[in-house]
């Protein structure tokens, strides 16, 4: 798969730093809430027993209860402590598609982060991916997306750009928002047809550990090519995404 085949970039992601630790901490209480541990109408232990539980100090246990708080799993209440007042998890990141315009709009509102960049030269599998002749070189492009700083990553992107862009690899080094969005602005010209195919997916440990899962959780795999108004191939995106962590909302009506 060649979502999976840049290691070494992955590598260099994994050893990324993890999350802070209030929102580890926010994670598990999520999770221990979920699993009925603190079922709805029971409190929290208080933050000082919990800052001694998990051997942090109160501004940063503080932190975590903030973060769940923002969930709307638990209410917090001066003397009265934190009460569990709904047992399911922050809803997921919702892309809702309804048109190639929603589709190029994904993301705007999304932390882009690239990972690496580097041209590759394409073998059998990677050219027939790509639909182009062996020997052809593109821009691969490692990306992921994030709701905002601290939050997990939403998908692990490897993008692939066409290099017949004249300073593709300038303009990609200032990335910071979708590529699709770049490619309009940059070069003035429209993407007019966006393929697209999806398929469930185990996430492999590599890619697992950039997404913060567990390695073998099930994951969602879109793979995009996106084409301009002569059918130029100018980008395919195979991104990978943990299952937990999004939902791909698609809206159809009958033609009258």
């Amino acid at each position: 798969m060649p979502a999976q085949r840049a290691a070494t970039t992955l590598a260099k992601a994994a050893s990324a730093p993890a999350l802070p630790r209030y929102a580890q901490i926010a994670n598990e209480l999520i999770e221990q809430i979920v699993r009925g541990k603190y079922p709805i109408g029971s409190l929290l232990p208080r933050e000082i027993e919990l800052s001694e539980h998990y051997r942090v100090s109160r501004h940063t246990m503080r932190e975590a209860l903030r973060r769940l708080t923002d969930t709307g799993m638990v209410s917090r209440r001066r003397r009265a402590g934190t009460e569990v007042i709904s047992a399911s998890p922050p809803a997921p990141y919702r892309q809702p598609v309804n048109s190639i315009d929603d589709l190029l709009q994904y993301g705007e509102g999304t932390n882009v982060r690239v990972l690496g960049r580097e041209r590759v030269k394409c073998d059998a599998e990677l050219a027939g991916f790509l639909g182009c002749a062996v020997g052809d070189e593109w821009l691969r492009v490692e990306t992921t997306r994030q709701q905002d700083g601290d939050s997990p990553p939403i998908c692990l992107t490897s993008n692939y750009l066409s290099l017949e862009l004249p300073g593709i690899e300038r303009l990609v080094r200032r990335l910071t928002g979708p590529i699709s969005a770049m490619l309009e602005r940059e070069y003035g010209l429209r993407i007019a047809t966006i393929e697209q195919s999806m398929q469930a997916v185990q996430l492999r440990k590599p890619e697992a550990r950039v997404l913060q899962v567990k390695a073998g959780t099930a994951g969602l795999r879109a793979v995009r090519r996106y084409f301009d108004a002569s059918s130029r191939l100018l980008e395919v995106s195979d991104a990978l995404h943990a299952g937990e962590r999004f939902t791909y909302v698609t809206r159809l009506q009958r033609s009258t």
